[in-house]
């Protein structure tokens, strides 16, 4: 009788120990609705406090993991709209401004408005608006490519030294009126798996930068070979960028620093950044105000 009089009240205790349990657990979760329900209404900074000796507790803990991930992405996109937003503004601003003149001097010219000798000099300066729209539209459609993934790549083994020469050499024409160049590229052949379309574009926009904004007169290009990677340097001797600003220099739509004037839509330099990235290399810049500023990529051979 003793035995059974143990087990009757090991029973009863387990009862009720099941029942305290059940009680807190299902006051946990009348809790944690609540809370789901004001998540809901929008306040994504409303927490699961519980237990951890209830039974739902990593069930709490799991959906306060997945509402701050929510609150991460929704803060990622109005950021990204944010800064379309800036985008459009200061690209809208860019074309129209060479598109207002361009339509000017044609209009100028199909008027009569102006001589025979000065439609000459209008037409040249047509020219010069068309080329700097179409270099507008060119980075739009690169940024948007990049931005929707929808970027794609050829990787393909190649002498970085042939295409840095044959990238160089569409430059020599634009460099010479302001530019003096010192062009180091070594005469063996470094190869190295690249796209060599975008590895362009990282060479365009680079250079790009120097003969825009930093109002020096000459630029050095030197490539190497060092740790089995190849090693590209691009410098100018402008006014340089100041610490403030340097930081920021490959964040979109950032065109900061006066020191190099404000000329360009801010996306040159995160073009830069995302090809060079998809090339699994590192960019980097060092920058003295007065001395002038050194771009140096590394990519993995």
């Amino acid at each position: 009788m003793a035995i059974v009089g143990s087990i009757c009240v090991l029973l009863a205790a387990g009862c009720l120990y099941l029942i305290a349990r059940l009680r807190k657990n299902k006051q946990q979760l009348a809790q944690a609705l609540l809370v789901l329900e004001d998540i809901a209404e929008g306040n994504l900074d409303r927490k699961m406090v519980t237990d951890e000796a209830t039974d739902v507790a990593e069930l709490c803990f799991r959906l306060n993991e997945i509402v701050a991930d929510i609150k991460r992405q929704l803060s990622g996109l109005r950021t990204s709209e944010n800064e379309y937003r800036k985008l459009i503004t200061s690209l809208s601003h860019d074309v129209r401004t060479p598109l207002a003149s361009l339509i000017g001097y044609l209009e100028a010219i199909n008027d009569g408005l102006v001589t025979e000798e000065e439609q000459q000099h209008y037409l040249h300066s047509s020219q010069a608006k068309a080329f700097e729209l179409e270099k507008y539209i060119s980075t739009l459609f690169e940024w948007v490519k990049l931005e929707s993934g929808e970027r794609r790549y050829q990787f393909e083994t190649v002498d970085v030294c042939e295409l840095l020469r044959k990238s160089i050499s569409d430059w020599i024409p634009r460099l010479e009126p302001q530019f003096t160049y010192e062009i180091d590229i070594p005469e063996e052949e470094f190869y190295c798996k690249v796209d060599a379309s975008a590895f362009r574009r990282i060479i365009d926009n680079l250079l790009e930068n120097c003969l825009n904004h930093s109002q020096g007169n000459k630029v050095t290009v030197k490539l190497a070979e060092e740790k089995q990677q190849v090693q590209l340097e691009i410098t100018d001797n402008g006014k340089g960028i100041s610490e403030e600003h340097l930081p920021r220099i490959f964040d979109r739509l950032y065109k900061g620093d006066e020191a190099r004037g404000s000329k360009g839509n801010g996306l040159g330099l995160a073009i830069v950044q995302e090809l060079v990235t998809a090339h699994h290399g590192k960019i980097s810049a060092s920058s003295r105000l007065g001395e002038g500023t050194q771009f140096s990529l590394t990519l993995p051979k």
